[in-house]
């Protein structure tokens, strides 16, 4: 026992003091080393998912950043300076379209009805001109109120559209909009081929196809974005008026008040829930244009090439 006291305290101060290393080959080396090479086998895959995830945070910000600035663009436009101002001839023009095409939809001052309020729109205010155009060409069918191609209006020229933009342009920023003279509406001349079909329909009374010949223009200004070229109607807006048992089923007189009326989004009779409103969203139309356009109307409760003297 002495001997062995006497032995350990026989080692010198050196050997006392150094630190302590596993033995060559023990576990303990061997699970150092197989840390070291889990860590740099792991750090640049920590890393590229620490950046991934940063990336991803940054994006999804972005993303939410856009989606508010893209709220706020007619708030800039109204805040900032006026732009300059519109060309008299080509708003004029804008507006006549306007009125007989898309104020069905939206109102004759642009401010909404079955369509979206124009004069405040974020989405309108985010496109230029051409977009804008191109947005009205493309239209919007899979909308919950569908918006079809061109207005529903086929024969509309890159003119026509080009003044729709600059109108509503004026509607958004009235600051740019001229003074615009009194509302006058045109309509095309009926061609001689409208004349024609017109007549055919009519079975030869004369009279009765310059009303069906009007009707058939006043329809295509302003029904036929809801209820589609030849009646045949647009689904999820309004409905196809050929063959149409409700139309069938009322006198002119009825037929003239119902149009005049319109029908309410909540009426109970409403089974599409889409409203049609007074005049079809055009007041411009007289009485007269109405009965013109009921007498075209008419003409599509008829079996093809049928004619009213032979009902």
């Amino acid at each position: 026992m002495n001997t062995q006291k006497q032995a350990g305290m026989g080692r010198s101060a050196s050997e006392h003091d150094a630190p302590w290393r596993p033995e060559f080959g023990s576990g303990f080396r061997r699970l150092g080393e197989a840390a070291a090479w889990g860590f740099a086998i792991c750090a640049p895959m920590l890393a590229m998912t620490g950046w991934l995830t940063y990336r991803g945070a940054m994006e999804m910000r972005a993303a939410q950043q856009a989606a508010y600035e893209a709220t706020q663009a007619w708030e800039r436009l109204a805040e900032a300076p006026a732009g300059p101002s519109l060309p008299l001839e080509v708003a004029v023009k804008g507006r006549e379209v306007f009125v007989t095409v898309c104020a069905a939809c939206h109102g004759p001052d642009g401010q909404g009805g079955l369509g979206k309020d124009l004069t405040r729109s974020d989405l309108v205010a985010r496109f230029d001109d051409h977009a804008f155009r191109e947005f009205i060409i493309a239209g919007r069918p899979n909308a919950a109120v569908p918006m079809p191609p061109r207005a529903g209006r086929p024969d509309l020229t890159d003119a026509d559209l080009d003044a729709v933009v600059t109108y509503v342009r004026g509607l958004q920023d009235p600051r740019r909009m001229p003074e615009l003279p009194p509302l006058v509406l045109t309509t095309a001349p009926v061609t001689e081929a409208e004349k024609a079909a017109a007549m055919a329909a009519a079975g030869g009374d004369a009279e009765l196809a310059e009303y069906i010949a009007s009707g058939a223009k006043l329809y295509a200004t302003t029904c036929i974005a809801c209820h589609g070229p030849g009646g045949v109607g647009i689904k999820g807006n309004g409905k196809p008026l050929v063959h149409n048992e409700f139309v069938a089923s009322l006198d002119d007189d009825a037929l003239l008040a119902f149009i005049k009326r319109g029908r309410d989004p909540s009426d109970p009779k409403n089974t599409t829930g889409v409203g049609m409103p007074a005049k079809g969203g055009n007041p411009a139309l007289s009485e007269d244009d109405l009965l013109d356009i009921i007498a075209y109307v008419r003409t599509l409760q008829r079996p093809a090439g049928q004619a009213a003297a032979s009902k």
